[in-house]
């Protein structure tokens, strides 16, 4: 390792313990709890489009199964009235039998051009169907994750209570203690002193007594 990494590595560690001693536990739990509520939003929005979005490809699909319903539905019809016409070109001559005819030409290529545009929706139709079925289930995992992240805001937000109570009751041991630490410095120097002060009165007592005794004494 490097001297520059090793410094870096030094400076890392002392700001670390730094940042630890001035971490307020209250401020860091409830930026925490915001951080989750922050990330529980993302992921309702993100749920509410992935619903948009599969429901405008599911309205998307139905349009062209309608769609392919429809055109095979008029297709038939005209194919329906050309054979008809065609039945009856027998029976036309001249100018009425052309007339029929380029109206059977009509009907069939109007048909033609239906079924195509059927079988185009119809070619869609699975690619839509699977379209649907991975926005269903980028749904569903959205919604799985919607439901752990509430429950997991849920839960730190009990812990963070609790963890709240027991830092209050830290700090107010602490101070307690620490209160509790200088009244017994002070009770300290107060016996100290009374012993002083009686050691001092008994010494005076002592004083008294003698010079009674020897007063005494001097007038036998």
């Amino acid at each position: 390792m490097g001297l520059f990494n090793r410094f870096s590595n030094v400076a890392k560690a002392k700001t670390s313990k730094v940042i630890e001693r001035f971490e307020d536990p209250d401020e860091q739990l409830d930026y925490a709890y915001e951080k989750l509520v922050e990330e529980k939003k993302k992921v309702d929005v993100a749920v509410r489009d992935s619903i948009a979005a599969k429901n405008l490809k599911k309205r998307e699909l139905n349009e062209v199964q309608k769609k392919a319903l429809s055109v095979h539905n008029r297709a038939l019809d005209y194919r329906k009235r050309a054979l008809a016409l065609e039945e009856k070109l027998p029976e036309l001559e001249g100018a009425k039998q052309e007339k029929a005819e380029m109206q059977v030409e009509q009907l069939n290529s109007a048909a033609t051009q239906l079924l195509e545009e059927e079988n185009r929706a119809r070619e869609r139709i699975p690619m839509l169907q699977q379209s649907v079925a991975d926005m269903e289930k980028k749904v569903r995992m959205l919604k799985d994750k919607q439901v752990d992240l509430t429950a997991k805001i849920q839960r730190f937000a009990d812990k963070r209570t609790d963890l709240k109570s027991d830092y209050a009751m830290a700090k107010a041991s602490k101070r307690v203690n620490d209160a509790l630490s200088g009244i017994d410095g002070e009770i300290s120097d107060v016996d100290l002193t009374v012993q002083r002060m009686t050691e001092k009165i008994r010494m005076e007592e002592a004083k008294a007594d003698a010079s009674a005794e020897l007063g005494t004494a001097a007038g036998t």
